[in-house]
């Protein structure tokens, strides 16, 4: 099932990024989205046709920031807390270290969903980009 492009309007930034947080495209709320496994990115979204880094260099660029953001966001509060609490130091660390390799493996997928929906808040589709999603629709079905 498609999704009209030259009619649909712009989703609020919330539902844009809850849409991200789910692994669906944050344009049209498609479930197939960008992503056809955990970890492989297509280059359109599979309902809507939109691309993904549509048309400018270093897009990856803030998804990776999300990640990096996220991530030592995680230690940062654990570490708190486990001063808080009193934790001893190497619980503390070995928690920090498998946080540190772990949050960015589960959350990579979630950090270019939520950054799909800030750059499609901060830039929305233009007409370009929306015939170049349609062709890419039609050529698919």
């Amino acid at each position: 099932m498609t999704h009209p492009l030259h009619d649909h309007t712009r989703p609020a930034l919330p539902r844009m990024i809850i849409r991200g947080l789910f692994r669906r495209c944050a344009w049209c709320g498609g479930k197939g989205s960008f992503f056809s496994s955990w970890y492989k990115k297509e280059a359109q979204c599979q309902t809507c046709g939109i691309n993904w880094e549509r048309g400018y260099e270093g897009y990856e660029l803030g998804a990776a920031t999300m990640g990096v953001f996220m991530t030592f966001g995680s230690i940062i509060g654990w570490m708190v807390i486990s001063v808080i609490f009193g934790v001893a130091l190497v619980p503390l660390l070995v928690v920090a270290g498998v946080m540190a390799i772990g949050i960015p493996i589960i959350s990579y997928p979630l950090t270019y969903g939520v950054w799909q929906g800030v750059d499609l808040f901060l830039r929305p589709p233009s007409p370009e980009d929306i015939a170049q999603a349609e062709e890419w629709l039609k050529v698919k079905s």
